[in-house]
């Protein structure tokens, strides 16, 4: 559940244990449920809300866990997904009617239907639920160790958060090498994502892969796109951005030719994605051009592609800054997929990591490979007809690009030095990792700073990192008394 919430954690609850639905419940993609015992509360700080519960889904009653979360995408940015804690659980449910799956993914990848039980309830009930989600901000970090957090040696946070940090930089790495395990298989199958009906966590868990397996190009260059595009899409459309990389991969974007790659790539990605508008609603004439010239170059590669549509639907555009707008960041991705296929991103990157002894200037050479100047229609947009009070003079700024090595690179760098036994590298940029110093903070990492009284610490990349792990997987769900920090200032 997420704690941090408007929504009474205690109200839920009794929601879910008296059964107070208005109507026969239905999962996210329609299956009916018959709640036969809610389960028992899991009083304590870690794992799911209910456990022993019993549901019938469709025509299976099914034995297990129960867990509530206010937003769908809170199981995976709470940790869920990776935490085997979850494995037991047989029924997801939400609070907000934002979904963007019907389902969500355990660590040991078995697929838990969505519930949005905010849908099954009395109008009164609804509408208090719909009333306080409309307060939830992102002004809103709360931490409950707040006004004694100073009561706490300054040594201990320090080290309770790099030790947070280390472990969420290893969590990226292990997610990594999951995924580039998972894109071997997809190759020698060639099966295209998404890969319904098809479950390969068995095969590759009993799989004993060798460095060979990893010498393919394509699947680190895959990585690298796929996992820069889930972080183009911010919080608000990373899960589309994740998707429509899987659905438009590097297989379809090396049939495109390299001349005039980049309009070529850009036109596939936004009449792919469903963000074109139909011709009768253009406005400007500059606006009527680009979209002549997208309709032009879909034409000469849309023969390429036998794979899904998305629609306008599917993406989130409220409270988003202009430059933050899903359009400007697709052309911003476009760009980015041209460096990796004809400009040999990854093997850049690989090079200036091996051959480049000075950190600052590895570090500058880096960003260099990853900032995008803004140009052309984009430069001028945030959207179709809609333009910019003054041009967009990046597409990927300096504090896009630092959280993109931090986030990305590093990490996937280190699992290909460790897979080809290349440990001197590996170390090298693990240092570089504890070493780096983000250009940019955030609020929720200047809020959490503040808290622990290290601000002057909160742009060194291990400690940013450790404060969001600390905050995610602590704070907001009041697993204080496992916190280093909580057990010695609420230590009775």
């Amino acid at each position: 559940m997420k704690k941090n919430s408007h929504i009474p954690e205690e109200l839920i609850y009794k929601i879910w244990e008296e059964k107070q639905f208005s109507e026969v419940l239905k999962t996210s993609d329609g299956t009916e449920i018959e709640v036969i015992d809610p389960g028992t509360r899991n009083h304590n700080l870690s794992g799911p809300d209910f456990h022993n519960a019993r549901i019938r889904i469709g025509n299976i009653t099914f034995p297990g866990d129960v867990e509530i979360d206010t937003f769908h995408s809170d199981w995976r940015s709470h940790g869920h997904h990776l935490n085997q804690r979850y494995n037991k659980t047989i029924l997801h449910i939400t609070i907000a009617d934002n979904q963007s799956s019907n389902y969500v993914v355990t660590q040991s990848g078995r697929h838990v239907p969505t519930l949005n039980l905010s849908k099954f309830l009395s109008k009164p009930l609804r509408q208090t639920i719909l009333t306080e989600l409309s307060k939830i901000g992102e002004d809103e970090i709360k931490m409950p160790c707040s006004e004694v957090a100073h009561e706490a040696p300054t040594e201990l946070k320090l080290k309770f958060v790099r030790e947070l940090g280390l472990m969420r930089y290893r969590k990226k790495c292990d997610r990594f090498l999951a995924r580039l395990k998972e894109l071997i298989v997809l190759n020698e199958v060639m099966i295209s994502e998404p890969k319904i009906n098809h479950d390969f966590h068995k095969q590759i868990s009993e799989r004993n892969f060798t460095s060979t397996d990893f010498e393919n190009a394509e699947i680190w260059q895959q990585l690298l796109y796929e996992e820069i595009f889930e972080a183009l899409g911010y919080s608000k459309n990373k899960d589309i951005m994740m998707k429509l990389s899987h659905a438009v991969d590097i297989h379809f974007f090396r049939k495109i030719p390299q001349e005039n790659f980049i309009s070529k790539a850009e036109s596939a990605l936004f009449f792919i994605s469903g963000l074109v508008p139909e011709p009768n609603k253009l406005e400007d004439e500059e606006t009527t051009e680009y979209i002549r010239t997208l309709y032009e170059n879909w034409e000469q590669v849309k023969p390429f592609y036998d794979g899904v549509f998305f629609h306008k639907t599917n993406w989130h555009f409220f409270k988003l800054r202009p430059q933050n707008f899903p359009t400007v960041r697709l052309a911003a991705g476009a760009r980015l997929i041209d460096r990796i296929l004809n400009k040999n991103l990854f093997s850049r990157i690989i090079t200036a990591v091996t051959g480049i002894q000075n950190n600052q200037k590895l570090i500058s050479k880096l960003r260099d490979f990853l900032i995008v100047k803004g140009e052309g229609y984009w430069a001028k947009h945030f959207n179709f007809n809609k333009e910019v009070r003054s041009d967009i003079k990046y597409f990927i700024g300096l504090g896009r690009a630092d959280e993109t090595i931090v986030n990305i690179i590093l990490p996937i760098l280190t699992v290909y030095f460790e897979i080809f036994d290349k440990r001197k590298l590996a170390e090298k940029v693990l240092t570089l990792f504890i070493q780096f110093t983000q250009k940019e903070s955030n609020h929720l990492v200047d809020e959490v700073s503040e808290v622990l009284s290290i601000a002057d610490k909160k742009l060194r990349s291990v400690y940013y990192q450790g404060m969001i792990e600390m905050f995610r997987n602590y704070c907001i769900k009041q697993n204080c008394l496992e916190c280093e920090i909580g057990k010695k200032v609420f230590s009775t």
